[in-house]
């Protein structure tokens, strides 16, 4: 009896964490599609792994267009994967916003983009690889944030989506038992990004927001992850069905203390982040 090989879905595939993600499950022989909105940074995106391997991964590597907060376009692009590879392992949902701003002044339109690229494109595509994961006891991992377990002021929309799918991954994985599907979710702090420049929120103080919210991680002084890190941290979620993963590990410290006096971890949180 032969058995598939391995396969992999990345949402947000063509850049950033996503890519990095994409590089690592090759490296580990998964045949990989990647996600995207945009074809010519996803075109972009296969010439640079596909170079790094000097074309052997041309058999592995496919790249789909797709706007993952689309019900029928997510079918599709499970359907399309399936025809490739007959058999799922792995979905990582990626794709998400990030956002400034404060939230007396937060435009309804706002909140409800960030909830529909955070939130409901990974409930869009677990529910559509689900029965496929089912198959093969596969596993799902949401990409959240520090910001899915602390909350810090001027983070906009951001906060509340990232807690959002922080709830969501548990109630999926308890949903999920039964069909020994693991879903697990992985938050890491402020990623070093090249796509991105400094003042990428454009955030003003006349907006009341101070100029160091628009920095990483909303001024927080705390050193940038590499994205392979992060890419490591999935794997390892992967391999060992890690239910939740915090990077760097020392800020869980602050997530235990704020369940324990909310009032201290807000302090802390501030006094951190510069206010």
């Amino acid at each position: 009896m032969t058995v598939d090989p391995r396969s992999a879905i990345v949402t947000g595939g063509s850049s950033g964490l996503g890519f990095q993600i994409a590089d690592a499950l090759l490296d580990r022989d998964y045949s990989v599609t990647i996600v995207g909105r945009n074809r010519e940074r996803l075109d972009a995106a296969l010439h640079r792994l596909h170079k790094a391997r000097e074309g052997s991964s041309i058999n592995r590597l496919h790249a789909h267009q797709a706007d993952v907060c689309d019900a029928a376009q997510v079918n599709q692009l499970v359907a399309d994967h399936l025809n490739r590879n007959d058999a799922l392992d792995v979905l990582v949902n990626v794709v998400g916003v990030s956002d400034r701003g404060r939230l007396d002044r937060l435009a309804s339109t706002r909140i409800e983009e960030h909830f529909r690229q955070n939130v409901l494109s990974a409930l869009l595509c677990s529910q559509a690889c689900l029965p496929a994961l089912s198959q093969r006891s596969g596993t799902i991992v949401n990409i959240g944030s520090l910001a899915s377990r602390l909350a810090g002021p001027y983070l906009g929309a951001y906060v509340p989506a990232k807690h959002a799918l922080a709830g969501l991954t548990r109630q999926l994985r308890l949903e999920c038992e039964e069909q020994d599907v693991h879903v697990g979710l992985v938050c890491p702090g402020p990623i070093e990004h090249a796509d991105f420049g400094e003042n990428r929120y454009q955030v003003t103080e006349q907006d009341g927001i101070p100029a160091s919210a628009a920095l990483p991680g909303g001024g927080a002084r705390v050193r940038r992850l590499p994205p392979q890190r992060v890419a490591n941290a999935v794997m390892q979620c992967i391999a060992k069905r890690k239910v939740e993963i915090v990077l760097p590990a020392k800020a869980r410290l602050l997530m235990i203390l704020d369940a324990i006096s909310p009032a201290l971890a807000d302090r802390i949180l501030k006094n951190r982040m510069g206010g």
